[in-house]
């Protein structure tokens, strides 16, 4: 009698009679079942991505640290209603699904305006803690013309109450009137279900 392996699949040994073609029958049959369990149980895991290109504007003359929830106007992909569909603005993103969460968040600057300041930054928040920050010292350089700053961070989410925001942060060293004005357009923010149940 053929004997299995741990995955089920069949295989003769020694002292049966010889069945070539009906073995390979038995053991082809067994990898197909086993292989379509196996992509059934593989899903696309809830996510999302949003998008925005509104202004969000930092005074360069205003000598302390300015901090701006920044919105999101776009959603850009979304798998199994892991947030409600975007309307509007949207500057608390609350994922519907509970479990541990991955969050990558980024925004881009142009060069202009960002020579005044002496800090940019970028940080993932809930309406507790501080998850992670960013932030760079160094304005783009003139060949580049802008840059970005990106911060990633995971939690747990309780699909109903618990949100994230994403907060932008520039400071600004210098109180003279008339230097640019630092105009963040480009942002993202990217959530993953981590949590299979």
């Amino acid at each position: 009698m053929p004997a299995t392996t741990t995955r089920g699949y069949p295989y003769s040994l020694p002292a049966d009679p010889a069945d070539i073609p009906g073995a390979l029958e038995a053991f082809a049959s067994a990898v197909d079942t086993d292989v379509q369990a196996r992509a059934d149980s593989v899903h696309a895991r809830p996510m999302f991505r949003l998008s925005s290109t509104s202004n969000v504007v930092y005074y360069p003359y205003i000598v302390f640290t300015q901090a701006r929830v920044l919105p999101f106007e776009t959603q850009d992909a979304m798998v199994g209603d892991a947030i409600a569909p975007v309307s509007g603005s949207l500057s608390r993103v609350t994922p519907l699904l509970p479990g541990y969460w991955f969050f990558h968040a980024s925004m881009s600057y142009p060069r202009s305006g960002a020579t005044s300041m002496d800090l940019i930054g970028v940080s993932i928040q809930t309406a507790s803690a501080t998850l992670a920050r960013n932030s760079t010292h160094v304005a783009p350089p003139q060949s580049d013309g802008a840059n970005n700053i990106a911060v990633s961070a995971g939690t747990y989410m309780n699909g109903t109450t618990d949100y994230i925001q994403v907060v932008g942060t520039a400071h600004s060293a210098s109180s003279v009137v008339g230097v640019p004005s630092l105009i963040v357009r480009r942002r993202y923010l990217l959530g993953i279900r981590m949590t299979d149940f």
